[in-house]
């Protein structure tokens, strides 16, 4: 039944005689014969059932046990709703904190493959356009220092071209459009073939385009045939590339560091 405490509107800590009065007072207030309306009769019933649980020390008793009991279930309840609110929460919060991580990531990796790509093509035409002597007319020192920065560029090249197809491609024998390894919901777009097609393709578009630019546009008093103009240049498309992609993915990194 309803509480009977509420009915009477008294405390759980009412005494008899509070009780007593709370009832009679009610019971004048509800009595069919004082109260003609429809729902007086009702109202007294629930009245004076709680007013026979309540003056009955056994049954009030059991009722508060009861009623303890089916408190204590209702707090489980609202706990256990409150904690599994709280997991969601907290789950949402983490596949949000993850996204925003994947896509930080990948924006950034996806910028140094720009600026890798974009900085390998343009040193690559630019050289084979303007044939720079740099190599040629420096002292000992400096052709060491730039067989060093050619040395750590194509180990640097090739190493950014190889986080950046583990990243973004996949290869053909191993599962089309595979996901990646800790990316739940990020698909890689790109075959690792047509990839390195690209890359090598673009390299050699861009050799090519400079070394005819060049001897197009070079005042010449004796011409060169294509066969001497590219042995003279081939081994300077091939080494100055890799040093301007080192500087440019260095400054990229430091910018980056910045921004943090």
């Amino acid at each position: 039944m309803a509480n009977p405490y509420a009915i009477l509107g008294v405390s759980r800590t009412a005494s008899s005689s509070e009780i007593k009065s709370a009832y009679r007072r009610l019971a004048r207030l509800y009595h069919p014969d004082v109260n003609t309306s429809p729902e007086a009769p009702e109202r007294f019933a629930l009245v004076t059932e709680a007013y026979r649980i309540l003056i009955d020390q056994e049954r009030r008793q059991e009722f508060d046990r009861s009623e303890a009991v089916r408190t204590t279930r209702q707090l489980q309840v609202q706990a256990a709703h409150l904690a599994r609110r709280v997991n969601y929460e907290q789950k949402s919060e983490q596949i949000l904190v993850d996204w925003l991580r994947r896509e930080k990531i990948e924006t950034r990796l996806r910028g140094q493959a720009i600026y890798t790509t974009v900085t390998l093509f343009l040193s690559t035409f630019l050289v084979t356009m303007t044939r720079p002597t740099i190599f040629e007319t420096t002292g000992p020192l400096w052709r060491v220092l730039l067989l060093l920065l050619f040395t750590f560029g194509v180990w640097n090249l090739f190493g950014s071209l190889k986080s950046h197809f583990d990243f973004f491609t996949y290869q053909s024998g191993k599962g089309s459009r595979r996901r990646h390894a800790g990316q739940s919901r990020s698909i890689k777009p790109f075959n690792r073939q047509t990839a390195w097609s690209f890359v090598v393709g673009g390299y050699l578009i861009s050799f090519l385009t400079g070394l005819l630019i060049g001897d197009l546009t070079a005042d010449y008093t004796v011409r060169y045939s294509f066969e001497e103009l590219l042995a003279s240049t081939l081994w300077k498309g091939i080494f100055y590339p890799p040093i301007a992609v080192l500087i440019v993915d260095r400054i990229y990194r430091l910018n980056l560091r910045f921004e943090k």
